[in-house]
Parts: C-alpha cells; structure tokens; sequence
C-alpha cells in the first residue's frame, strides 16, 4: 500500500436533478442512502453504498469549489462519471509522501457531509487531499479519510435488490496508456501498472483502473452502445453482483434495457445517465 492509499473510496456521477438520478438508479436496482449535503462544497449527493466503496450522485445546489466542478463537467461533458475518491488510512501522511515522491498533493482540509437519517441529521466527517491533474493522467482524483466511517453504512443501506456488492472497475479513455504508467506507479506503488496491448491496467488497492484508447476501449468491452467522448474521459463503471440472473430479472420486469454477454450484463447508457455500466458476477 503506497501512501497510505487503499485504493477506490468511491466514483463521483455529476447529476444535473438529484432526485431525476436517484430515481434512475432505483429503477436499476439500487437502493440510495438517505440524502446529504457539503456545506464546506456547496454539492448535495445520494449514494449508492457498498461494504468496502460506493458510488456518489453529485449534484451542485450552492457555491464552493465541489459545486463549481460539478457545474464544469455538465457544462463540458453532460452527465455522467466525474471522477474517483482514493482512499487514505491517513490523509496527512499521504500527502506528506506523495510530495516526497514528486506528487504536488494539496493541503488536508476538512469536509463534513450532513447526512438526513431517519433518526435525525449525523454529520459524517472527512479528511480530504486534493491530487494535481498530472497525478493520474485523465482521471480526476482526490484523497479521502473517513473520520466518522460508522456512520456511513447501514445493513439497509447496503442491501440492493440487484445484489450489487462493490466497485470492480473504472475505465478511463486517453490516447496513450504506456505513456501514463510511471504517473499511476509514482501515486500506487512500483509495478502498480500493468501494460498489455492498447490498454493498461492500474492496481489500486481496492479496484482496477482500466487505461484504454478508443480502440482498446472496444476490446474491453465488445459492442458497448457508448459514445466516446474526447479523450480523457472516464467513461465506464463495472459492479460486482452476487447472482447475475437475478440482476438480469430485475432489470428486466423494471424495463430497463439490457445485454447480456456471458459473465456481463451490459445496461443501456441511456438508462444509465450516458455511463457504461455493466454488472458481473463475483
């Protein structure tokens, strides 16, 4: 583990109408924890928890500088995957030993998410570090400690009727993943990144980071109706599913269009806020 860093904490969707995506991600067989708030941010967020990760619906309700990137990227790219929270055992020893290796991390500052239980308002707390563009080439990224991490999850709040369990993968688009790999190794440790054909894969800690060009993107995941942005882009998100079948009835009897392909269920990215979401079985 290089820096203290554990690998995904959790993957950032900007949403334009919060209660819009939760809905959405409901029909897909999530369940949201209650809703929450960064005051420090500006941003309101639902999330999609899982026992080790979880994903965030993000979206900008008020001024701060979270607020300002959610607006950036809609204006930019739309909806869609924004970027990724690493996880930190301790924020400031990660950014101590990040600038020790070259890696201009920022400062540690606080974050508090309010959080709106059904008991009362808790005040989950973070320790945040910001991480310079050149420190994962194509994938936004900042560092996280939960504080407070007992508050975070709920056997109800992790209990999803797809049966979804956790984050397996992120793929990110750029045009030459070889390039990137001593960026990827400096942040998760020598040998992190592993070069094969058009794509490389990062070995986070917790979850692999998929490098592809356009055309490794193809390969990775065969007649994916997604269309790719420019590169960078972070483009699609894998989650592990105990019963495949299960998943795929669901969706079904929601109305949801979907694929499957082998040990792969594919979701339409329309269904998806444009993100190419599939589910295996683990």
């Amino acid at each position: 583990m290089a820096h203290q860093i554990t690998g995904i904490d959790h993957v950032a969707i900007a949403v334009a109408d919060l209660a819009e995506a939760k809905r959405r991600f409901t029909r897909l067989g999530f369940v949201a924890s209650p809703p929450g708030s960064h005051p420090e941010w500006g941003t309101a967020n639902q999330c999609l928890m899982f026992g080790g990760d979880y994903v965030e619906l993000l979206a900008a309700v008020g001024d701060g500088v979270g607020a300002d990137r959610v607006r950036a990227h809609l204006a930019a790219r739309g909806e869609g995957l924004m970027g990724v929270a690493l996880g930190s055992r301790d924020a400031a020893q990660s950014c101590e030993s990040l600038n020790r290796a070259g890696v201009a991390a920022g400062r540690p500052s606080a974050l508090s998410r309010l959080l709106a239980a059904p008991e009362g308002e808790l005040a989950p707390r973070f320790t945040v570090v910001d991480l310079p563009a050149a420190a994962t080439p194509g994938l936004p990224a900042f560092l996280c400690q939960p504080l407070t991490p007992e508050l975070l999850r709920r056997p109800e709040w992790l209990a999803h009727p797809n049966g979804a369990t956790g984050i397996i993968s992120l793929t990110v688009v750029v045009e030459r993943p070889e390039a990137l790999m001593a960026d990827y190794d400096r942040v998760f440790g020598p040998a992190a990144s592993t070069p094969t054909d058009e794509m490389v894969t990062v070995h986070s800690g917790r979850g692999l980071l998929f490098l592809v060009t356009p055309d490794g993107f193809d390969h990775l995941h065969p007649d994916m109706e997604l269309e790719l942005p420019p590169p960078p882009a972070l483009v699609a998100l894998s989650i592990a599913v105990d019963d495949l079948g299960r998943a795929q009835a669901l969706l079904t009897a929601n109305g949801v269009r979907c694929v499957r392909k082998g040990a792969h269920l594919e979701v339409d990215p329309a269904e998806a806020l444009g993100i190419g979401l599939e589910f295996v079985e683990r």
